[in-house]
């Protein structure tokens, strides 16, 4: 922890001797495998936005379409709730390894096959918002809501509310709404060290399990 209270980074975090990690069973580490479930949720006309997704694409150069549909970003993202999302799930299956779905809620809406087949493997769902957006400019009321939208979305599909959050491209106040709820165990939105970690937000402990970005296979889609 960083010794400049009046700074609000941590730059230390563990430091040169991190903690041995003591987990359940005895066993000597302990990983995390998550997919990333947000086809249907991000941008397009179609769901009220100024224009289409350019984000995570193999399209060299993709950009926005304000006010029209782009029919190939489109049909990129369908592959993965099609195709790509009952491969994965079927490789966990084999191989008998539980999984973490980071699942945007309007695409689990709009394909609960996913979340049904999820929850009957016995994997966790993890709220990855409401919309698959970048969040940064988006109104402090708005951005609560989607956050109790996606709850209450996952709990009608799954019968549970989600206990672990990951926004992904966040707000500065993201974190804050997620304590504020009261009701999550972790959120992921960190990328700042291999193990789980305390910090506090607003006064009150929050646990932390950050996400191994180099492991996301976004690096692989063409920038």
């Amino acid at each position: 922890m960083s010794n400049d209270k009046a700074y609000p980074r941590d730059l230390v975090g563990y430091g040169q001797r991190p903690p041995p990690a003591q987990w359940p069973a005895g066993v000597r580490i302990a990983v995390q495998f998550v997919v990333n479930y947000e086809e249907g949720g991000e941008n397009c006309v179609l769901h009220g936005d100024p224009a289409s997704e350019a984000f995570l694409s193999e399209i060299v150069g993709a950009t926005p379409w304000p006010g029209q549909r782009h029919p190939s970003m489109e049909s990129i993202y369908e592959y993965g709730s099609r195709v790509g999302v009952w491969r994965l799930l079927d490789l966990f299956a084999r191989y008998e390894i539980p999984l973490t779905i980071f699942g945007v809620a309007m695409a689990l809406e709009r394909n609960p096959a996913v979340a049904e087949a999820a929850m009957a493997a016995g994997h966790e769902i993890c709220s990855h918002g409401y919309r698959w957006i970048d969040y940064r400019d988006v109104p402090e009321d708005v951005e609560r809501e989607h956050l109790e939208r996606a709850i209450e979305i996952i709990r009608s599909l799954t019968g549970e509310r989600p206990l672990g959050w990951y926004t992904g491209r966040t707000s500065e106040r993201t974190r804050a709404l997620v304590v504020e709820e009261g009701g999550f165990l972790y959120d992921a939105d960190d990328y700042n060290d291999d193990l789980p970690f305390w910090t506090q937000v607003n006064g009150k402990s929050h646990l932390v399990v950050p996400y191994t970005l180099d492991n996301n296979d976004m690096r692989f889609a063409t920038p």
